[in-house]
C-alpha cells in the first residue's frame, strides 16, 4: 500500500483483491473414513437428553457436586455424546468424557462434540471428524446444537469479564467494579458472516480505536492541524462536518458491544454499510478475515479522507481549481497532507517499511517506502529447530517467533534493465533488506495458511508458536526506531483470528484478552520516551465463536490455530 498525495483526484485503496481461498462453515477434509458414525450418533436421543438437562454442563461434575462455588458454565470445555446426548468435560483431573466412553463396551458412544470449538472426534478412530461427512447424521446433529446454543446462551453469553486481580480500595476494604473493562459479547451470525464476528471481536477489544473514534461520532468535532516546519505554515483549526456512512456505522456497532446488560449484539448495520462499498461480501457466500479487514480499514479511512478534506477546504472558504490562487492551492494541498493522516485509522494501524535495493555492479542504491496495514509471514513447511521459521514479506527477512528475533537476511536477487539505445534486456544481481521504518501503535501479523500448490490452492494446517510479548527492534530501521544499543520495542498481544478446518471450508473464531486501558491516545510516549517496558499487561482471555462466549487459559490460547495476530505497543 503506498499513500498518494491526499488532494489527489484519487484515493488510493490499501488493499489488493486476492486469490485466497474464502473459508467458511463447510466442509472438511478430515475424517472421511470413520465407519463409527452409522452407529454412535443419534440425533433424537440428543435432542432429549439436550433439552431435558442442564446446557454446557458436565453431567457428571453436577452429581458430584465439583464445579466451584461461583464458577461460569462455560469453564471447561464441554463434550456431547452424540449416541445419548451426555455432557461431560475434559478436565485433566476428571476425563468424564473419557470415562463415559469407556464404560461402554461397545464403540457406540464414540463420537463427541466439542461445545466450544465445535469439533468432532471420535475416540476408536483417535482422529477429528468432517462434521459434513454424513449430512443425515453428522451435519444435522451439529446444527441442531449449533441452534440450541445461541437460544440456550442468548441471555447469560454478553457479561463483562473481570480481571482476575482487582485494585482494592483500601478506605473502604473493598474490591471497586472495574468500569475501565470493555464487555465481551457475541454476536451474532447473519450468514456464514464467522469471518466477520471474529475481526470485530478484536476491533471491540482495540482500546485506541475506542477512544479516537469518539471524536469522530458527530458533526462539528475540531481538529487542529500542524504542518512540518519548512512548510512555515502555522496551525490551522478546521470545523469537520458528519461522519460518512460505514464510520458512523462503526461507531454505534462499539458502543453496542460496550453496553453491559444486554444479549449477543447484530452487526447487520456495520455488515451492510461495508456491504454496500465492497459488494463482494453479499450472498452468504465464503469469505476470508484478512481481506475483510483490509476493506473495512481502507474504506472508513477513505471515508475519513473526505471528512478532513471538506474541513479543510471549508477553512479557506471552499476554493476550486478555478476560484483558488497558486498560494491558497499550496497552503489547502500543505494542510491537506498533513491533516489526512491524522486519521483514525492511520494512527492506529498504518505503519510504513523502507525497502533498500543495491545494484552490485555499480553500488547504486534506491530506496522505496510502502504503508502497510499488515505483515503477512509465509509459514514455512519445514520444522526448524529450536524454532519454527517464517519468511517476511519476500524472502528477504526471516522472522523467528519462537526465539523473538529477527534474522536480516541479505538475498540475491535477480532485475532487469532495459538499455534506452538497443533495448536490450540487461540482467544484474543485486541485493534487497527491507526493514520497518514506521510504526503503529497496533500492528497486525497475519499468518499466510494458503499456499498455491501448483494449480491448486491449499491450508497448512500445522501448528504456528507466537509470542505473547513481541519485540520488534530488531525489524525496525535505525531512524524509525531512535534507541540505544539492547534497548527493545515491545508489543504485546491482545487478540486472535482463529481458522480451523480446511480449504474446502472451516469456521473462523476469536480469541481476546479483556485488559485495563493503558494510557490515553494522547499521553502516548514520542519516540524519544522510554520503551523498556518489561511484561504483557494482566487480564483474561476469553475465546468466543459467534454468539458463544467462554473464559479460556492462556495456555489454549498459545495452542490455537492461529490465522490473524493483533498486537499493541506498551507504553
Amino acid at each position: 500500500m503506498r499513500l498518494k498525495d491526499p488532494f489527489s483526484l484519487k484515493t488510493t485503496d490499501m488493499t489488493k483483491r486476492s486469490k485466497k481461498p474464502r473459508d467458511e462453515d463447510s466442509s472438511d477434509e478430515v475424517g472421511l473414513t470413520c465407519q463409527h458414525v452409522s452407529r454412535a450418533v443419534d440425533l433424537s436421543s440428543v435432542k432429549k437428553a439436550v433439552t431435558g438437562n442442564l446446557w454446557s454442563v458436565c453431567s457428571d461434575c453436577l452429581k458430584e457436586r465439583n464445579m466451584l462455588e461461583g464458577e461460569t458454565a462455560g469453564a471447561h470445555d464441554i463434550l456431547v455424546c452424540l449416541k445419548c446426548g451426555f455432557q461431560g468435560c475434559n478436565q485433566a483431573k476428571t476425563q468424564h468424557s473419557n470415562k463415559h466412553q469407556q464404560a461402554h463396551l461397545s464403540d457406540s458412544h464414540c463420537i463427541t462434540i466439542s461445545l466450544s470449538t465445535w469439533k468432532a472426534w471420535c475416540f476408536e478412530c483417535k482422529e477429528e471428524l468432517s462434521t459434513y461427512c454424513n449430512k443425515k447424521a453428522l451435519a444435522q446433529t451439529l446444527d441442531f446444537l449449533q441452534k440450541y446454543s445461541a437460544k440456550a446462551t442468548s441471555g447469560t453469553t454478553s457479561k463483562i469479564i473481570s480481571l482476575r486481580e482487582e485494585p482494592v480500595d483500601t478506605q473502604r476494604g473493598k474490591s471497586p467494579v472495574n468500569s475501565t473493562l470493555i464487555p465481551v459479547k457475541g454476536i451474532n451470525n447473519l450468514g456464514n458472516t464467522c469471518f466477520f464476528n471474529a475481526v470485530m471481536q478484536n476491533l471491540s477489544q482495540t482500546h485506541m480505536l475506542n477512544d479516537l473514534i469518539q471524536d469522530v461520532k458527530e458533526k462539528g468535532h475540531k481538529m487542529k492541524i500542524c504542518p512540518p516546519g519548512e512548510t512555515n505554515l502555522g496551525p490551522l483549526t478546521v470545523t469537520l462536518p458528519s461522519p460518512e456512512p460505514l464510520t458512523s456505522a462503526m461507531f454505534l456497532f462499539l458502543q453496542s458491544m460496550k453496553e453491559p446488560g444486554k444479549g449477543p449484539v447484530s452487526p447487520k448495520i456495520l455488515f451492510n454499510q461495508l456491504c454496500q462499498k465492497a459488494p463482494r461480501f453479499k450472498g452468504y457466500q465464503q469469505q476470508d478475515s484478512q481481506e475483510l479487514l483490509h476493506y473495512l480499514l481502507d474504506s472508513m479511512r477513505v471515508e475519513e479522507t473526505k471528512r478532513i478534506k471538506a474541513g479543510i477546504l471549508k477553512a479557506f472558504n471552499n476554493p476550486t481549481e478555478k476560484t483558488a490562487d497558486q498560494e491558497t492551492k499550496l497552503q489547502v494541498k500543505a494542510y491537506g497532507k498533513e491533516g489526512v493522516r491524522m486519521n483514525f485509522v492511520d494512527r492506529i494501524f498504518v505503519g510504513e517499511l523502507t525497502s533498500t535495493i543495491m545494484c552490485e555492479e555499480c553500488e547504486h542504491i534506491s530506496t522505496v517506502k510502502e504503508a502497510f496495514i499488515d505483515i503477512s509471514l509465509p509459514i514455512i513447511e519445514e520444522r526448524v529447530r529450536p524454532a519454527l521459521i517464517y519468511c517476511f514479506t519476500i524472502d528477504f527477512i526471516y522472522f523467528s517467533m519462537a526465539v523473538n528475533h529477527m534474522l536480516i537476511s541479505i538475498c540475491c536477487i535477480i532485475f532487469m534493465y532495459v538499455s534506452d539505445k538497443k533495448a536490450e534486456k540487461v540482467y544484474t544481481s543485486a541485493r534487497k533488506q527491507m526493514l520497518i521504518s514506521a510504526l503503529p501503535p497496533v500492528v497486525t501479523l497475519h499468518l499466510k495458511r494458503f499456499h498455491q500448490a501448483g494449480m491448486n490452492l491449499r491450508k497448512v494446517n500445522r501448528h504456528v508458536d507466537f509470542p505473547l510479548l513481541l519485540d520488534l527492534a530488531p525489524f525496525c530501521s535505525a531512524t524509525c526506531k531512535n534507541l540505544g544499543s539492547g534497548e527493545r520495542v515491545l508489543y504485546s498481544l491482545y487478540g486472535i483470528v482463529e481458522h480451523s478446518g480446511s480449504m474446502r471450508g472451516g469456521h473462523y473464531a476469536a480469541y481476546v484478552k479483556v485488559r485495563t486501558p493503558q494510557r490515553k491516545p494522547e499521553q502516548r510516549r514520542n519516540q524519544s520516551g522510554s520503551r523498556e517496558a518489561s511484561s504483557a499487561p494482566q487480564g483474561q482471555w476469553v475465546y468466543v465463536s459467534d454468539t458463544s462466549v467462554q473464559t479460556v487459559p492462556e495456555s489454549r490460547v498459545l495452542n490455537s490455530q492461529a490465522y490473524l495476530l493483533f498486537y499493541e505497543e506498551l507504553l
